[in-house]
């Protein structure tokens, strides 16, 4: 409250504490021992001009410690002259106090220390005792209690962070033995404070306890590092790099974790030829090419091809800025020779179901016709005739259900590696004697195959000795393609195939025979993701091209055992 000559009446006690005014002192003359002078100016016009009028005032206190602060100031004007202002500190005005009592309120330790002439506490806050173990008090009397607490491995670190406070550019973790002995994980954060010589003389900042959330870290890392998956990160801002890779990639690549480090697009290096554009698209535009897990063929560090199965998930930055992507890759290698089979099983199972029961049934039909005909022969001729049909009949009968049992036992074997060689020798050996010469090329080649593999070289050598015209010699050889892989090749002197049956050999039922062999053969292989075709010319001799995939053949070790899945190989040709 004011009087007509701006001198202060009265002051109520909120103000007073406020204004740093105790509650016997009198109030010290005039607004302007409590307020600047532009506020006073205002307050001196209002009351010689106002009148009657309420008026709403901005003014700016100032404290007797010298502090200020702004406030509204409702004008209420009294008989007299005088007035009564009502203070109203703003909602953002902050004290000294306030300000402390945060700081001693605060969950997380902190502290002011000197660094020279020695290493003291200037101030440390209530927090240090649930922190540390330690009373504020205990540590400003002796601040070796938290330096020699300090773990020895991480004391380097934190004295290298004091000393160098003014480059601290993130915090630094470091293990400290708590009171109760039990250790635990604190992040420093510090801000230098610099003396009159610019000189860093003390260190003030915060100590928090991280020890939960570096224990869930911790056990993240250990989940990763356990788990049989490659698990990785590669960012791309502000360069290229590999942030991680579990030490699962030694398994699934074959490759240790420090050539991810050193070469961040190492993976794509080993990818299959076939398969480099799809796993490119992944990593340059995951939210399209990797909404789904993708696989893709990957060369292990040991040669052999695995299927690789790859989910990423994209990392983007506040603006919406493809930083880094975050993945899992997996070995599908059992997985996806599991699922091709179970697919070529189906398939077999399809045609053995549409297809065989239709000719047996056909065949039976023949047999039952000829034997109801056979009783009715006028003659022993006729008779003779019916029969022959009835037991043609019943030998087709016999072929398709061997030829039934045949299918059902391709893809039923895990497949093996065999010697191209010695699959040749044994399969000339059947037909060993008179007849056309086969000849059979050494060569360290072996191919991964379902274990009937053989049946497929005998039928190809059956095909040229048996119904071969003119064949006086058949060959077995294998090329090396400059593309890769391999290719056998099956060829003979004879009269070759006609162009317009090349095509359809490898059909079911087509022949002048049973018409199953060769259709048998290209299943049998099919099943490694190896192919078959027909390249000879008419009139020159017939000519069986195997086309070996790389994944699919590799050459041999002397001194190993074919037959086998285990990888003691060089390099595919």
């Amino acid at each position: 409250m004011i009087d007509a000559d701006e001198r202060l009446v009265s002051i109520s006690a909120s103000l007073r504490r406020a204004l740093g005014i105790g509650p016997d002192v009198q109030p010290p003359g005039t607004i302007r021992a409590i307020m600047d002078e532009d506020s006073a100016r205002r307050i001196h016009e209002v009351l010689q001009y106002g009148g009657t009028v309420r008026n709403l005032l901005a003014v700016r206190l100032v404290a007797q410690d010298g502090g200020s602060w702004t406030a509204s100031a409702e004008y209420l004007p009294t008989t007299g002259g005088g007035a009564v202002l009502v203070i109203s500190p703003d909602s953002d005005r902050w004290t000294d106090e306030e300000a402390a009592l945060l700081l001693e309120r605060s969950q997380d330790l902190i502290f002011s220390v000197q660094l020279r002439p020695s290493f003291s506490f200037r101030y440390v806050n209530a927090a240090s005792t649930p922190v540390t173990g330690y009373r504020p008090d205990e540590l400003r009397a002796d601040p070796s209690l938290f330096t020699g607490s300090v773990h020895p491995d991480d004391q380097a670190l934190l004295d290298a962070a004091l000393a160098n406070a003014r480059r601290l550019e993130a915090p630094v973790v470091f293990r400290f033995r708590h009171r109760s002995g039990e250790w635990r994980w604190f992040e420093f954060a510090g801000t230098p404070v610099a003396d009159e010589g610019d000189q860093v003389s003390a260190v003030e900042g915060i100590v928090r306890d991280v020890t939960v959330r570096h224990r869930l870290q911790e056990q993240f890392r250990l989940l990763a590092e356990r788990s049989p998956e490659m698990i990785y990160r590669v960012r791309f801002v502000p360069a290229t790099a590999t942030d991680y890779v579990s030490p699962a990639c030694v398994a699934v690549t074959g490759r240790q974790p420090e050539e991810f480090y050193n070469d961040p697009l190492l993976l794509l290096r080993y990818v299959h030829d076939e398969d480099q554009a799809l796993l490119q698209r992944c990593f340059d535009d995951p939210d399209t090419a990797c909404t789904h897990p993708i696989r893709f063929r990957l060369f292990h560090a040991d040669g052999s091809l695995h299927w690789i199965e790859l989910v990423n998930v994209p990392v983007r930055d506040e603006a919406g800025r493809l930083v880094a992507i975050e993945g899992v890759c997996r070995d599908v290698t059992e997985r996806q020779e599991v699922e091709r089979m179970l697919q070529a099983m189906n398939r077999r199972m399809n045609l053995l179901t549409s297809l065989t029961r239709h000719d047996v049934l056909n065949q039976l039909t023949v047999l039952l016709g000829s034997l109801e005909l056979a009783g009715t022969a006028e003659s022993t001729t006729e008779l003779a005739w019916f029969l022959d049909r009835s037991r043609a009949a019943a030998w087709a009968i016999h072929r398709l259900l061997e030829f039934t049992r045949d299918c059902q036992k391709i893809g039923q074997g895990a497949p093996c590696w065999v010697s191209v060689t010695e699959l040749g020798r044994r399969a000339a050996a059947s037909f060993a004697g008179d007849g056309p010469t086969i000849e059979v090329a050494d060569g360290p080649w072996e191919i991964l195959a379902d274990p009937l593999i053989e049946q497929v070289f005998y039928n190809l050598i059956e095909n040229a000795v048996r119904h071969g015209e003119s064949v006086s010699r058949v060959k077995i050889s294998v090329e090396t393609p400059a593309a890769g892989g391999l290719v056998v090749v099956c060829e003979d002197d004879g009269i070759g195939v006609p162009v317009n049956e090349k095509g359809r050999i490898f059909e079911r039922g087509y022949g002048r025979n049973t018409g199953l062999g060769l259709y048998l053969a290209a299943e049998i292989l099919a099943t490694t993701g190896i192919t078959i075709a027909e390249t000879g010319r008419p009139g020159v001799g017939a000519r069986f091209e195997i086309r070996v995939p790389r994944e699919a053949c590799r050459t041999a070790i002397p001194g190993t055992e074919t037959s086998s899945t285990a990888g003691r190989t060089g390099p595919c040709p």
